[in-house]
């Protein structure tokens, strides 16, 4: 039963592997192409296909280093590490990329404007 156990989690690491190396890159590339502005337009389409990207380029390097360290598989605990070290350091860079180009906030009220009934909109007051 043993052996069973070993062959089977063996397995499954490696499809998680796998699944990281080839199915992350690929959704990134479907994402990116189908995010291409064809003709001049804006387009999202590919939207759908870079969320599943983040989510498994994260999610999978997690799982494998649960399943690796609780099995205690050194080098495979050590694999999934650094692909997850990987995709935080994506994930800080894409974060530190969206606060940059954020739109500043709307100013608000540089004058005093009375309003009908009593009420103004001053600054600090």
């Amino acid at each position: 039963m043993g052996e069973y156990r070993e062959v089977v989690v063996s397995a499954l690491l490696a499809l998680v592997a796998a699944g990281w190396l080839i199915v992350v890159p690929y959704l990134v590339l479907l994402g990116a192409l189908e995010s291409m502005p064809a003709f001049g337009t804006s387009t999202h389409r590919g939207d759908a296909y870079l969320t599943w990207a983040a989510w498994l380029g994260a999610g999978l390097p997690l799982a494998g280093v649960v399943v690796s360290a609780t099995t205690r598989r050194r080098g495979w605990t050590w694999f999934f590490g650094i692909c997850l070290a990987l995709a935080a350091a994506v994930a800080a860079l894409g974060w530190a990329d969206d606060v940059r180009h954020a739109p500043p906030p709307p100013p608000g009220p540089r004058h005093c404007v009375e309003r009908s009934g009593g009420d103004n909109d001053c600054p600090g007051g």
